[in-house]
């Protein structure tokens, strides 16, 4: 089961989110997210959220017509959390977020480590936008790209047994601590690269000029997963 979800950061481009709604089997609109789906003309699965930040406007537009989960404005999950473990209730097994970068820094990082509860789950959740891919990595994840796009690997806390194939600047059971830099503006050498953790979690940023991210065609397995 594939689920979008849509928070209310920068909002995602009419033809991105288009794309991958066509794609998916629920679409939920977190709060001001609500308005990326407006913009698109397409009228999403489910609306969640305290409603502090979408435009009075366009909730009334589609209060009839959607779904609606009303939270609490004072609650210790953010919307996307709350999206995210909607979708995993549903059954989900790959969630793409949109609108979870830009605006307030903070935000972007709790955003972030929504890719972490995804993946101790053993649901596979990425965050994209236009040029760039963010995904966790735990055990062993394969990059799928050209030559010559960016990868910058980031620990979540120390990680150990770290090797990477595939990259101008390969690893092999290397430590890397969440104070060091090292793990930044790695360039792929092949059209797949392969990042192992034997050890501790990690978020990984692929910058894809020119490319989309695109739903999981293969079969997720325990022990890879694909980055678009």
């Amino acid at each position: 089961m594939r689920t979008l979800i849509v928070l209310g950061g920068n909002l995602p481009a009419s033809t991105l989110l288009s794309q991958l709604s066509a794609g998916a089997d629920l679409r939920i609109a977190a709060d001001r997210g609500l308005e990326a789906f407006h913009a698109a003309g397409i009228v999403p699965d489910l609306l969640l959220g305290d409603m502090d930040s979408v435009q009075p406007e366009i909730l009334r537009a589609f209060e009839k017509m959607v779904p609606e989960r009303r939270l609490p404005c004072m609650k210790d999950d953010t919307d996307g959390q709350d999206a995210l473990k909607t979708a995993i209730v549903r059954g989900t097994t790959d969630v793409l977020i949109l609108g979870a970068m830009g605006g307030r820094l903070d935000h972007a990082l709790g955003n972030i480590s929504l890719l972490l509860y995804a993946a101790h789950r053993g649901v596979r959740a990425r965050i994209t936008d236009e040029g760039v891919t963010v995904e966790a990595v735990r055990n062993l994840l394969r990059i799928e790209g050209e030559k010559g796009d960016t990868v910058s690997l980031i620990p979540m806390g120390d990680i150990s047994g770290v090797s990477l194939e595939g990259f101008l600047y390969p690893l092999q059971e290397a430590e890397l601590k969440a104070e060091n830099t090292q793990g930044i503006s790695n360039v792929l050498t092949a059209k797949t690269g392969e990042i192992r953790v034997r050890s501790g979690d990690a978020v990984v940023f692929h910058y894809h000029t020119g490319r989309t991210c695109e739903w999981d065609r293969s079969e997720l397995s325990g022990d890879g997963r694909n980055l678009g």
